[in-house]
């Protein structure tokens, strides 16, 4: 497989989550992978105090050196963005750069904004959405996009409502994650081309950082294999559970992903053509 897709989002330097978690996922995956970094943090937020390194600052002028060197990417991945201010200068880079969008709109779980996200977050990540092609937000993180009342195990209605109300912000398509059933755990979506799609599997019962990442990660690259939006999200999904089954005690440091990289790059041994192009 060919491609380069440039991922956003924050370095954390302890922890698998954001680019420690991109960077290797896609590379096994065959694709390569550029990184913008957005912050640079000592450990992720999961840990007590992190120590961070804002680059709010630099993302311009990075932006702006790639394009002066005739740089392109075939997609763009967007994953945690610290404030507001990012979301205006990410939503410029995605107008130089964007060819195909995948948005991760990391703010939220469990029915509230994370720590250190401000209340205003929701509104600076709408205007990503339309630049989205996917959308992959969880069931908080729907709710948080459309205003409407969280619920922790939603039935089809209500994320048939949900992923109508994400389609009207703009991206093409909308998956949304972490949907609970019972002793299940999969996505609800609508693509164009495929309508109302979902996917579930069983739960294991382990709550681990970075998880939301490592399905981002994974979708992005499968959809560069050639993987329609439903595929792609089937195939991230197994992954996550494989990485979370392959995880010993639960700890900070996040799901146990590498052992599983050799399982993610045979799936994609299938006949499908690469997403790749040649010029900017």
């Amino acid at each position: 497989m060919s491609g380069r897709v440039l991922s956003i989002q924050d370095l954390s330097c302890v922890g698998r989550c954001s680019l420690t978690v991109a960077l290797p996922v896609l590379s096994a995956m065959g694709v390569e992978c550029a990184v913008l970094p957005t912050a640079v943090l000592s450990t992720h937020t999961g840990f007590p105090g992190p120590q961070c390194l804002d680059l709010t600052d630099r993302l311009a002028d990075f932006s702006a050196h790639w394009a002066q060197q005739g740089i392109c990417f075939d997609a763009v991945e967007v994953g945690y963005l610290s404030d507001p201010a990012q979301a205006r200068l990410v939503g410029d880079i995605l107008n130089r750069f964007g060819k195909f969008v995948v948005l991760d709109p990391v703010m939220g779980d469990s029915g509230r904004l994370y720590r250190g996200i401000s209340p205003d977050h929701p509104e600076a990540l709408k205007t990503l959405c339309k630049q989205a092609d996917v959308l992959l937000p969880n069931v908080t993180e729907a709710a948080l996009l459309t205003g409407l009342p969280y619920r922790q195990e939603p039935e089809d209605d209500f994320l048939q409502e949900l992923a109508q109300g994400l389609l009207a912000l703009g991206p093409d398509s909308v998956l949304i994650t972490g949907v609970r059933r019972e002793d299940k755990v999969g996505f609800f979506g609508i693509s164009p081309s495929d309508g109302s799609f979902s996917f579930f599997e069983d739960y294991v019962p382990r709550s681990l950082h970075g998880t939301g990442d490592l399905f981002a990660a994974a979708f992005t690259g499968a959809w560069m294999a050639g993987r329609s939006v439903p595929e792609a999200g089937a195939l991230a999904a197994r992954f996550v559970r494989r990485c979370v089954s392959a995880t010993g005690a639960v700890t900070p440091f996040g799901a146990s992903f590498e052992a599983v990289l050799p399982w993610l790059w045979q799936q994609l041994s299938g006949p499908e053509s690469p997403k790749s192009s040649k010029s900017c």
